[in-house]
């Protein structure tokens, strides 16, 4: 029902759209051809994408962009909402347009760097916007402020390259052709819309031209969510993060992966140390993973006092050192992997 009223809603926009080139030529900012094809591209790959896997968000945020893409006519009515509706709106859609390159393939951020840039482009575009309408001062200073962002995405995006492995690059492979061309030319547009440099009628049409490179996001972006091969690049990267004991984001995958690394430590049998009991032994594993007190107490839904009591008996029983200038934990976590070594 939520894809439907939002395909209704894109479509209902972009043929308003048509129905404003029809009515009043050079209305609009970008020739109609581009406006229309930008919108309805992300309107569509992300409704295919939401229908064909709706566990990877980039299907709704495409949707929601090729939406907001055309939250840029609103000004057409002349009023003081309309006009900043306008506005925000192309805030929005380069927002969302930096979320998706960040995310991509997976759909959700997967570590700190990520969460902060996703949330320094959605602050800059809505909490950023009324400082930069009230002074040009602070409208430049912002304006490049997202240019630095726009410049440490790709910074983020280049080192995922390097460091992904072969089948990795393939899943990548999207995201490597078109993601940087397109934060280029979002660079250069905010640059040119709001910055105004450069300014010249030559330059207005190359902008307005290149916008035409924001359909490569959502095409390719489509191919990539629905590469069948994707979907073992993610359960290779999956199992390896879960042995690791990462931290997750999204709140689903995360009582996932506890589930499954459960259910793991109840398929391979704990060292042999007789000293310990069940319990601490399973204590014990969870420090060698360099999980906190706090930590172990979540994972084996106890208190924080109990992991403390487990801990200190744990200490007390492989006899580890009580000198002030010795780690006990790392004591004990050598000593679980001296015990697990055949």
């Amino acid at each position: 029902m939520a894809r439907l009223g939002l395909a209704a809603l894109g479509a209902s926009l972009g043929i308003y759209a048509i129905g404003l080139a029809v009515w009043e030529p050079g209305v609009l900012t970008l020739p109609v051809a581009v406006h229309v094809a930008v919108g309805w591209s992300f309107l569509t790959a992300g409704l295919v994408a939401w229908r064909r896997r709706p566990e990877n968000r980039l299907g709704l945020l495409m949707t929601l962009t090729g939406i907001v893409w055309f939250g840029r006519d609103f000004d057409w009515f002349g009023s003081w909402t309309a006009d900043h509706a306008s506005e925000l709106s192309q805030n929005l859609f380069l927002a969302l347009l930096a979320h998706q390159v960040v995310v991509f393939p997976f759909g959700f951020t997967r570590s700190r760097v990520e969460r902060s840039l996703v949330t320094a482009v959605y602050g800059l575009a809505v909490l950023a916007y009324p400082p930069s309408e009230a002074s040009d001062t602070a409208n430049i200073v912002l304006s490049a402020v997202a240019v630095v962002l726009a410049v440490a995405i790709v910074y983020v995006v280049v080192d995922r390259w390097l460091r992904a492995t072969l089948d990795e690059r393939r899943a990548l492979s999207p995201l490597a052709l078109v993601g940087v061309p397109v934060l280029v030319v979002a660079a250069a547009s905010i640059l040119h819309d709001y910055i105004g440099v450069p300014d010249s009628r030559t330059a207005d049409d190359v902008v307005h031209w290149s916008a035409l490179v924001y359909t490569a996001i959502p095409v390719a972006f489509l191919l990539g969510v629905l590469r069948t091969r994707l979907r073992r690049v993610l359960l290779g990267r999956l199992l390896a993060e879960l042995g690791g004991g990462v931290q997750f984001d999204d709140d689903a995958l995360q009582a996932a992966a506890a589930a499954a690394r459960r259910a793991l430590r109840a398929e391979t049998p704990l060292p042999e140390l007789p000293q310990l009991t069940a319990r601490e032994a399973e204590v014990l594993a969870l420090i060698a993973e360099g999980r906190t007190d706090r930590g172990i107490a979540k994972e084996l839904y106890v208190t924080p006092k109990t992991v403390e009591a487990h801990v200190r008996s744990i200490f007390r029983k492989l006899e580890l050192p009580s000198d002030p200038t010795e780690n006990r934990r790392v004591h004990a976590v050598l000593a679980f992997l001296r015990a697990r070594t055949p």
